[in-house]
């Protein structure tokens, strides 16, 4: 998500344009002189929950498509490894 600035003296011109992208989500830095002097950020979170957007990537993607019962042969090491002294 690309965040938008906007100088102080440019915000009245296009504060329409500010609040529809702090509403949409968005940040709005606020400048003055190019130094960032105030930040605008939505008080309501608009992100799904990790639940939500898990339920929505499931909708999307079959799982069962991408599953591969041999992807996981050679992941584990069966070598003895180092000797133990206790």
């Amino acid at each position: 998500m690309i965040n938008k600035q906007y100088s102080i003296t440019q915000a009245p011109d296009y504060w329409t344009d500010i609040i529809q992208r702090i509403e949409q989500g968005y940040s709005i830095k606020l400048t003055q002189n190019n130094e960032i002097i105030a930040t605008l950020v939505p008080t309501k979170n608009n992100q799904p929950n990790f639940w939500q957007a898990l339920q929505t990537f499931r909708q999307q993607i079959d799982i069962t498509d991408l599953y591969d019962e041999d992807i996981f042969n050679d992941v584990r090491d069966r070598s003895p490894g180092r000797e133990v002294l206790l």
